[in-house]
């Protein structure tokens, strides 16, 4: 049955005025809980640059990368970080600045803080191993060619909470890669609304990315239709293939055009 006293707010990753809302919301709606689209590893990470706390990360071989089957998800999270800190950086925002107004907004209150999405390695090695070799060279070189992409559709952030827009950006996703549409939102729409389902306390509000809400919303209202944990989490185990190697070459690729991104522009 879905909760009466929750308030969802759909936010753009980087947007200033989806900060004021978050805070501006919760301050008003003083809720038990505030649920926040992140999983704990993001929020840890999130949190140290918060703190300016730097840890340095072990570096994986590439050898040891594809012994333990890590190829894509290295590929396909590093450009996707890429792409956000450069969008953020042009609109002077840092990406999850709403999530850490959330959270600074919700303790100042007394309010408790639920981690409610599913883990990003999980999430991203479903997807990889959902898409065929064709989606998966089709999806690099697309996000490839949006990392030097210029345009004034950054000056329009908040056009992207827009239902109209959304709809418009979910229907091409879904087309033009139905694995990625099917795990990177499908799926997390459920794990999400779940995630939501299990809070105990009554009163809470949660902050998810505006592309969420009307599936999380749809769960809530249905979650019979919501599938069990285990086909959410459970990740296929597959042998070494050619792809893999193909993706290595892929990133050697992709840093190479980074360095000489940073070094002639």
């Amino acid at each position: 049955m879905r909760r009466e006293c929750l308030t969802i707010i759909g936010t753009a990753h980087v947007s200033k005025e989806s900060v004021e809302e978050v805070k501006d919301v919760i301050y008003t709606k003083q809720p038990e809980v505030v649920a926040i689209e992140l999983d704990y590893q993001r929020f840890i990470r999130l949190m140290d640059e918060k703190n300016g706390i730097k840890k340095e990360e072990k570096n994986m071989g590439i050898g040891e990368i594809v012994r333990k089957n890590k190829v894509g998800v290295y590929v396909t999270g590093g450009i996707l970080s890429f792409i956000q800190n450069r969008i953020g950086a042009e609109l002077d925002v840092k990406p999850g600045s709403e999530m850490i107004a959330a959270i600074e907004a919700g303790e100042e209150n007394g309010a408790e803080i639920a981690l409610i999405d599913r883990d990003i390695n999980i999430t991203l090695q479903r997807a990889i191993n959902k898409m065929g070799i064709l989606e998966k060279l089709k999806f690099v070189f697309s996000i490839i060619f949006s990392m030097f992409s210029r345009g004034n559709e950054l000056d329009n952030i908040e056009d992207l909470k827009k239902q109209e827009t959304l709809e418009e950006i979910m229907e091409y996703l879904k087309k033009s890669s139905p694995s990625i549409y099917e795990v990177l939102v499908h799926e997390r729409d459920a794990y999400l609304a779940k995630s939501i389902l299990d809070i105990e306390k009554d009163h809470v509000v949660a902050v998810v990315g505006a592309g969420h809400k009307k599936g999380i919303s749809h769960y809530l209202d249905n979650p019979e239709e919501i599938p069990s944990l285990k086909e959410l989490t459970d990740i296929e185990k597959k042998g070494f293939s050619w792809m893999k190697l193909i993706l290595i070459v892929i990133t050697i690729l992709i840093i190479l055009i980074i360095l000489k991104s940073f070094i002639f522009n």
